[in-house]
C-alpha cells in the first residue's frame, strides 16, 4: 500500500507535536512495508511561492535504524496582505496537490492537518480520484480560525459559535498584537470597518458562514476521522461529523529511546537543585503567565524560597499573534530561577527529560493529549499540567503527576511545591497510554479497511 501524509510540517523541518507524531507513525508504518509519500507546506519565504521542492528525510524505523522517504516541500509563505479566504483555500495549492496525487498514485492520504499554507477543500481533490481519505484532528482549526477556540481577550471561548462572534475573534487584535497604542488604534479601525461590511479589509460574519460552509462542504468527502481525545471526539461530534466515521485514537510514539531518563535520576546528588521544565511555544494560550506567576510566588514564601530549584523554558515566541507576549511576560530581571533555553529537536526530548524532575503544562486550552505530557510519562517524569480537559485525560492524576485549576498561579505554585517536597517524584509506571505497536494496528486497519473498499480511480 502506498500512503500519502499531508501535514503541516516534518523533522527536520518542524518540531513540534502534531510534526514528532507524524514522523512516528510515518517511521511505524515504513517498518512494517508501507509504502509511504510526505507532503507539507514551507511558509519561511526561501523559495518563490508554489514552488514545489522534493527532498528526502529519515524516519525511524527501529533501535538505531533510520529510512529515508521522499517528501514533497510546497513552498507557501505568509503573506499579511492575501485575502480571507486564501486563509484556507487556495486553488493554486489544490493545483499542485493534485500534480502530486497524479504523480504518486497513493492508495490513501492521510491528513494530520489541512490549513495555513495548505487547502481546505484538498480532501476533495482525494475523493474526485477516488481515493479514501483520514484525517487526524490535531488541533482545532477545522472549527476555529484561531485554531485553539482561545479568543482575542486570551480566554477559553467554550466555541464553535455563530459567525458574527467568530468573526470579531478573527478580526479583534489581542493587547499583545502591539504595542498599546497599536492596539486601540487597530481596534477602532476593524470596528468601524466592520459596520461597513468589512469594506473587504476585515472579517464580517458572511466571510465565517462562507469558511464554515467550504469546511463542511471538504469534510463530507473525507472518509475516517481519528481523535486524539475524549474532548475532540466530543467536539467534533457535536460539530456534525457522523459516529460511523469517527474513532478516538491516542498518540503514540517508540518509547525505547526514553529507558535514558528513566534510569538517570535528574538530580545526581540530592542536593542537586530541583529542575522543572516547560516545552512549548511561548504564547497565552501555553499558560506560561501563569507559570511565571507561580515562580514568583514560590520564590516569596517558605520553605521554596530557601530550597535550590529552577525553572527551564524551552520554546520559541509566537510570530504573529500575541508577537509581544514573550518580551511581556519574560521582560526584564527574570531573576535566578527562571531560565529561557533554546527549542531542541525531537529526538533530544529523551536527553532533555532526564534533566528534569518534573514537567509543567500549564495550558488555557484543551490540549489534545500533548506528545509533552505522553513522553514525561515514558520517561518517567512526572507532570504538573492545568485540568484542560485533553491533558487530565493523560495525565490520569494522581498517577503520573497533578493536575491544577487552569490559570490558578497559587495552586500551580502549591503543586511545584510537592516535588520540591520530595512528595512527588519519579512514576514507577512509565507506560503510555498505547504502545506504538498498537496504535499502528489500529491505523493501519482503518487504512486497510478504507483502500480495500477502494473505488476504481478515475484516470488523471
Amino acid at each position: 500500500m502506498k500512503v500519502l501524509f499531508v501535514t503541516n510540517g516534518f523533522p527536520p523541518r518542524g518540531r513540534w507535536g502534531t510534526e514528532f507524531y507524524t514522523w512516528q507513525l510515518v517511521g511505524g508504518l515504513v517498518a512494517r512495508g508501507v509504502d509511504v509519500v510526505i507532503l507539507h507546506p514551507m511558509r519561511e519565504g526561501v523559495r518563490p511561492r508554489y514552488d514545489l521542492e522534493r527532498v528526502s528525510a529519515e524516519v525511524p524505523v527501529g533501535p538505531g535504524s533510520v529510512r529515508e522517504v521522499p517528501v514533497y516541500l510546497l513552498h507557501n509563505q505568509g503573506d499579511p496582505s492575501k485575502a480571507f479566504r486564501a486563509s484556507y483555500q487556495d486553488d493554486r495549492v489544490r493545483e499542485i496537490f493534485e500534480g502530486v496525487l497524479a504523480e504518486e498514485q497513493p492508495d490513501l492520504v492521510h491528513f494530520t492537518y489541512l490549513l495555513w499554507g495548505l487547502s481546505i477543500d484538498l480532501p476533495e481533490a482525494v475523493a474526485a480520484r477516488g481515493i479514501p481519505s483520514v484525517v487526524t484532528l490535531t488541533d482545532y482549526g477545522l472549527l476555529c480560525h484561531r485554531g485553539q477556540m482561545y479568543d482575542w481577550r486570551l480566554a477559553r471561548c467554550e466555541g464553535p459559535h455563530p459567525p458574527a462572534v467568530c468573526a470579531r475573534c478573527v478580526r479583534e487584535p489581542s493587547r499583545f498584537d502591539d504595542k498599546p497604542a497599536g492596539v486601540l488604534l487597530r481596534r477602532f479601525a476593524v470596528r468601524g470597518l466592520a459596520a461597513l461590511g468589512g469594506a473587504g479589509r476585515v472579517v464580517v460574519a458572511t466571510d465565517l458562514a462562507e469558511r464554515e460552509r467550504r469546511v463542511r462542504a471538504a469534510l463530507e468527502k473525507v472518509d475516517h476521522f481519528i481523535a486524539p481525545t475524549r474532548v475532540f471526539e466530543r467536539v467534533f461530534a457535536g460539530w456534525g461529523i457522523p459516529a460511523a466515521k469517527l474513532s478516538q485514537l491516542v498518540y503514540a510514539f517508540d518509547d525505547e529511546p526514553y529507558r535514558i531518563a528513566r534510569s538517570a535520576p535528574a538530580r545526581p546528588t540530592p542536593s542537586s537543585p530541583i529542575r522543572f521544565g516547560f516545552m512549548g511555544q511561548f504564547t497565552p494560550h501555553k499558560g506560561l503567565a501563569t507559570l511565571v506567576e507561580a515562580v514568583r510566588i514560590m520564590e516569596a514564601r517558605l520553605p521554596e524560597s530557601v530550597e535550590p530549584w529552577s525553572v527551564h523554558l524551552y520554546g520559541n515566541p509566537a510570530g504573529g499573534r500575541h508577537r509581544l507576549f514573550a518580551d511581556d511576560v519574560l521582560s526584564g530581571d527574570l531573576g535566578p530561577r527562571l531560565h529561557v533555553e533554546k527549542p531542541f529537536e525531537p529526538a533530544e526530548a529523551p536527553q532533555v527529560l532526564a534533566t528534569l524532575d518534573a514537567v509543567v503544562v500549564p495550558s488555557e486550552w484543551d490540549e489534545n493529549a500533548p506528545l509533552t505530557v505522553l513522553q514525561a510519562r515514558a520517561a518517567g517524569v512526572p507532570v504538573i499540567g492545568s485540568d484542560m480537559e485533553g491533558i487530565a485525560e493523560v495525565v490520569e492524576a494522581p498517577k503520573h503527576g497533578r493536575v491544577f485549576p487552569t490559570g490558578d498561579p497559587e495552586a500551580l505554585a502549591d503543586c511545584m511545591r510537592e516535588v520540591i517536597l520530595g512528595n512527588l517524584g519519579r512514576l514507577p509506571d512509565t507506560r503510555i497510554p498505547m504502545t506504538l505497536s498498537d496504535h499502528l494496528d489500529h491505523v493501519q486497519s482503518i487504512h486497510n479497511r478504507l483502500a480495500g473498499h477502494n473505488p476504481a480511480r478515475k484516470a488523471p
